[in-house]
Protein backbone atom coordinates (compact mmCIF):
# COMPACT_ATOMS: atom_id res chain seq x y z
CA UNK A 1 0.00 0.00 0.00
CA UNK A 2 1.59 3.34 -1.15
CA UNK A 3 2.22 5.84 1.73
CA UNK A 4 0.40 8.88 1.76
CA UNK A 5 3.56 10.69 0.41
CA UNK A 6 3.90 8.35 -2.45
CA UNK A 7 0.42 9.58 -3.13
CA UNK A 8 0.91 13.39 -2.96
CA UNK A 9 4.22 12.91 -5.18
CA UNK A 10 1.84 11.19 -8.35
CA UNK A 11 -0.69 13.95 -7.96
CA UNK A 12 1.74 16.55 -7.78
CA UNK A 13 3.26 14.53 -11.14
CA UNK A 14 -0.31 14.15 -12.40
CA UNK A 15 -0.30 18.14 -12.50
CA UNK A 16 3.13 18.32 -13.77
CA UNK A 17 2.28 16.23 -16.88
CA UNK A 18 -0.88 18.43 -17.53
CA UNK A 19 0.58 21.89 -17.42
CA UNK A 20 3.25 19.91 -20.07
CA UNK A 21 0.35 19.10 -22.47
CA UNK A 22 -0.61 16.00 -21.70
CA UNK A 23 -4.44 16.00 -21.78
CA UNK A 24 -5.15 12.40 -20.75
CA UNK A 25 -2.92 11.47 -17.35
CA UNK A 26 -4.03 8.45 -14.72
CA UNK A 27 -2.71 7.66 -11.93
CA UNK A 28 -2.16 4.05 -9.92
CA UNK A 29 -3.44 2.40 -12.42
CA UNK A 30 -3.69 -1.16 -13.68
CA UNK A 31 -4.56 -2.73 -17.03
CA UNK A 32 -5.18 -6.51 -18.36
CA UNK A 33 -2.04 -6.58 -20.76
CA UNK A 34 0.35 -4.89 -19.34
CA UNK A 35 2.42 -6.13 -15.85
CA UNK A 36 3.71 -2.60 -14.90
CA UNK A 37 1.58 -0.43 -13.04
CA UNK A 38 3.07 3.28 -13.23
CA UNK A 39 2.09 5.76 -10.60
CA UNK A 40 1.70 8.19 -13.37
CA UNK A 41 0.95 7.78 -16.77
CA UNK A 42 -0.04 10.57 -19.46
CA UNK A 43 -0.92 10.56 -22.87
CA UNK A 44 -0.17 13.89 -25.92
CA UNK A 45 -1.10 12.69 -29.63
CA UNK A 46 2.12 12.28 -30.35
CA UNK A 47 3.74 10.54 -27.23
CA UNK A 48 3.17 9.21 -23.50
CA UNK A 49 5.17 10.11 -20.19
CA UNK A 50 5.22 7.86 -17.08
CA UNK A 51 6.41 9.04 -13.88
CA UNK A 52 7.42 6.80 -10.70
CA UNK A 53 7.10 8.43 -6.82
CA UNK A 54 9.80 7.23 -4.97
CA UNK A 55 9.68 7.77 -1.21
CA UNK A 56 12.72 5.95 -0.32
CA UNK A 57 16.79 5.14 -1.66
CA UNK A 58 15.72 1.52 -1.44
CA UNK A 59 12.70 1.98 -3.53
CA UNK A 60 14.35 4.09 -6.32
CA UNK A 61 17.50 1.15 -5.99
CA UNK A 62 14.93 -1.56 -6.09
CA UNK A 63 13.38 -0.11 -8.66
CA UNK A 64 16.30 -0.29 -11.41
CA UNK A 65 15.44 -4.25 -10.56
CA UNK A 66 12.20 -4.33 -12.63
CA UNK A 67 12.01 -6.36 -16.25
CA UNK A 68 10.64 -3.65 -17.76
CA UNK A 69 13.34 -0.91 -16.68
CA UNK A 70 15.84 -3.40 -18.68
CA UNK A 71 13.61 -2.99 -22.22
CA UNK A 72 10.04 -2.30 -22.90
CA UNK A 73 7.76 -0.72 -20.64
CA UNK A 74 5.33 2.21 -20.76
CA UNK A 75 5.82 6.18 -21.57
CA UNK A 76 8.57 7.19 -23.99
CA UNK A 77 9.65 9.51 -21.53
CA UNK A 78 10.04 8.52 -18.00
CA UNK A 79 10.57 10.10 -15.13
CA UNK A 80 10.84 9.66 -11.41
CA UNK A 81 9.49 12.01 -9.09
CA UNK A 82 10.86 12.57 -5.35
CA UNK A 83 11.30 14.57 -2.47
CA UNK A 84 14.24 17.11 -3.02
CA UNK A 85 17.57 15.35 -2.56
CA UNK A 86 16.69 11.71 -2.13
CA UNK A 87 17.55 10.88 -5.97
CA UNK A 88 20.66 12.77 -7.71
CA UNK A 89 20.62 13.44 -11.35
CA UNK A 90 23.97 11.44 -11.80
CA UNK A 91 22.17 8.45 -10.44
CA UNK A 92 19.50 8.03 -12.43
CA UNK A 93 19.36 5.27 -15.46
CA UNK A 94 20.13 6.43 -18.98
CA UNK A 95 17.32 8.44 -20.95
CA UNK A 96 15.63 8.80 -17.39
CA UNK A 97 14.15 12.77 -16.18
CA UNK A 98 14.22 13.75 -12.46
CA UNK A 99 11.49 15.59 -10.89
CA UNK A 100 12.27 17.21 -7.34
CA UNK A 101 9.22 18.26 -4.83
CA UNK A 102 9.51 20.62 -2.06
CA UNK A 103 6.05 20.97 -0.79
CA UNK A 104 4.03 21.55 -4.00
CA UNK A 105 6.62 23.49 -6.03
CA UNK A 106 8.32 21.22 -8.80
CA UNK A 107 11.91 21.32 -9.71
CA UNK A 108 12.60 20.06 -13.10
CA UNK A 109 16.20 18.58 -12.54
CA UNK A 110 16.22 16.56 -15.19
CA UNK A 111 14.45 16.57 -18.57
CA UNK A 112 14.28 17.14 -22.46
CA UNK A 113 14.04 20.96 -23.11
CA UNK A 114 10.96 22.84 -24.48
CA UNK A 115 7.74 21.45 -24.88
CA UNK A 116 7.75 19.84 -27.74
CA UNK A 117 7.36 16.07 -26.95
CA UNK A 118 7.90 14.69 -30.11
CA UNK A 119 7.32 11.13 -30.98
CA UNK A 120 9.26 8.04 -31.92
CA UNK A 121 9.87 8.77 -35.22
CA UNK A 122 10.26 12.51 -35.02
CA UNK A 123 14.34 13.54 -35.72
CA UNK A 124 14.07 16.80 -33.26
CA UNK A 125 17.64 17.89 -32.00
CA UNK A 126 17.79 17.32 -28.14
CA UNK A 127 14.89 14.85 -27.89
CA UNK A 128 15.66 11.82 -29.13
CA UNK A 129 18.00 10.81 -26.12
CA UNK A 130 15.59 11.25 -23.88
CA UNK A 131 13.42 8.25 -25.63
CA UNK A 132 12.93 4.70 -24.73
CA UNK A 133 11.40 2.00 -26.32
CA UNK A 134 7.81 1.37 -25.80
CA UNK A 135 5.59 -1.66 -25.71
CA UNK A 136 2.73 -0.23 -27.78
CA UNK A 137 0.44 -3.58 -26.79
CA UNK A 138 1.03 -2.69 -23.21
CA UNK A 139 0.11 0.88 -23.68
CA UNK A 140 -2.80 -0.04 -26.01
CA UNK A 141 -4.06 -1.68 -22.92
CA UNK A 142 -3.80 1.11 -20.59
CA UNK A 143 -5.24 3.62 -22.73
CA UNK A 144 -8.30 1.14 -23.06
CA UNK A 145 -8.35 0.81 -19.43
CA UNK A 146 -8.66 4.50 -19.31
CA UNK A 147 -10.58 4.91 -21.48
CA UNK A 148 -13.53 2.35 -20.48
CA UNK A 149 -13.42 3.68 -17.05
CA UNK A 150 -13.94 7.18 -18.15
CA UNK A 151 -16.99 5.88 -20.49
CA UNK A 152 -18.22 4.41 -16.83
CA UNK A 153 -17.89 7.43 -15.36
CA UNK A 154 -14.39 6.17 -12.92
CA UNK A 155 -12.17 8.79 -11.67
CA UNK A 156 -8.82 7.71 -13.29
CA UNK A 157 -7.18 9.62 -10.72
CA UNK A 158 -6.82 8.37 -7.24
Amino acid sequence: MPSELHNELASIGAVWLKRNGFAVVATDLTALGCRERADVIGFRSQCSATIESKVSRADFLADRKKPHRAAGGIGLYRFYICPTGLIAADELPARWGLLHVDGKRVTEVARPRGNIWPGPKANIVGWAEWQHDTDYDAERSVLFSISRRLSLGQSIMK
